[in-house]
């Protein structure tokens, strides 16, 4: 099962992730990664974290070498991280990444991790930057088996929802 999750910027698709795997953790075995912001007097970056571990790596900030992507400099080593985490999954029963967007992009080693996670037969929920067009997002979109846009008014209902969705795949 594939589930997409996307909305806008700050409606709470991290938050939802880690929800999400707090949640599912309790009866399968999860993993992946999610993308939170590092703030200091406003947002000043952005880290990985790996969900199984919470270990964590630099993915943007605004100071740095690297390639930008508005005022952030993107960390290639930071994703690196993250496409050694989403190459070991293996293991798990579900896999959550937050998020594709346009800074994962910048690595080609990221994106082709992505492609290979498709080949797999897994389980994933996957949040989807929802300006970010690229043809790996089409791929993703086209494979779904279903696709949730998150708003300020079904946030909070979301993980239930998409629990729900798991359980009743897990039934059939």
């Amino acid at each position: 099962m594939l589930i997409l999750i996307t909305g806008d910027p700050g409606v709470g698709k991290t938050t939802i992730s880690l929800k999400l795997f707090n949640m599912l953790k309790e009866h399968y075995k999860v993993g992946g990664i999610v993308s939170r912001e590092i703030r200091d007097n406003g947002r000043i970056g952005f880290e990985f974290i790996d969900l199984a571990t919470n270990r964590k790596a630099l993915l943007a900030s605004i100071d740095g070498k690297g390639p930008r992507v508005g005022k952030y400099y993107v960390s290639l080593e930071g994703c690196r991280f993250a496409a050694d985490v989403l190459r070991n999954t293996k293991e798990y029963d579900i896999v959550i990444i937050d998020e594709l967007g346009p800074m994962e992009f910048k690595s080609r080693e990221f994106k082709d991790v992505i492609r290979g996670l498709l080949a797999l037969d897994k389980d994933m929920i996957v949040s989807i930057h929802k300006k970010l067009r690229d043809e790996l997002i089409d791929e993703y979109k086209e494979r779904a088996d279903s696709m949730i846009i998150i708003s300020k008014e079904n946030r909070d209902k979301i993980p239930d929802e998409i629990f729900r969705l798991i359980k009743k795949d897990e039934l059939e």
